[in-house]
């Protein structure tokens, strides 16, 4: 597959605290749809109202399960987005507006060219994930071998089309994380709350 989007890591602090502001949020992603085309000649353009939409979704969802970061922070950023990933993908935040120019074709095993709204979201909530993870928990965290295989990729794009809250679950698995596949979108049954003896949040 084609290489990680990096713009999403930054030399910013705080950066659990920009992604929750809806004008810095996008910021970040732009600067991942900015790196996409010049990587792959595809231009990724971000609707704003969709976008909008997803984003007062998703920070519903994060402040009502807030409990959750007090007995298992880690597991809480790994949730919060999943379903950041998830609530895009669902809003169609983003859209490809060019196909790719002939000199930059991609491969046919080339998952950012086979699928590159769900590649950019993906890479989006991973990059995103990794530095609020260090600057929160002090944790290295790193996408599991999974990312790399092109049939999880088409499993995973299959799937949402029916059920977008598995969007969550396949992020886990990115991740190296043991998901949900039942009930993704509750945090109380994920494998983290469980182990983590989580009671009282509230479900999303």
């Amino acid at each position: 597959m084609g290489q990680p989007l990096s713009s999403i890591h930054t030399r910013e602090s705080g950066t659990w605290d920009h992604v929750q502001k809806l004008t810095l949020c996008r910021q970040l992603l732009q600067r991942c749809c900015d790196e996409y085309r010049e990587r792959h000649g595809v231009r990724i353009e971000i609707d704003d109202r969709q976008f909008t939409r997803a984003f007062f979704a998703w920070l519903d969802v994060v402040s009502r399960n807030a409990g959750y970061r007090k007995r298992n922070a880690p597991d809480y950023f790994q949730f919060a987005f999943g379903v950041l990933l998830r609530d895009l993908l669902r809003d169609k935040a983003v859209h490809v507006t060019t196909e790719p120019s002939p000199h930059l074709q991609p491969a046919t095993d080339d998952i950012a060219g086979w699928w590159p709204v769900g590649y950019l979201l993906t890479w989006f909530g991973i990059g995103t994930l990794k530095h609020v993870m260090r600057e929160e928990c002090a944790l290295v965290v790193q996408p599991a071998e999974a990312l790399s295989h092109r049939d999880v990729w088409q499993s995973f794009r299959e799937n949402v089309v029916e059920e977008p809250s598995l969007a969550i679950a396949y992020f886990d698995r990115f991740m190296g994380v043991e998901p949900n596949w039942r009930e993704p979108g509750q945090v109380l049954n994920r494998p983290g709350a469980v182990n983590s003896g989580a009671h009282g949040s509230s479900p999303s």
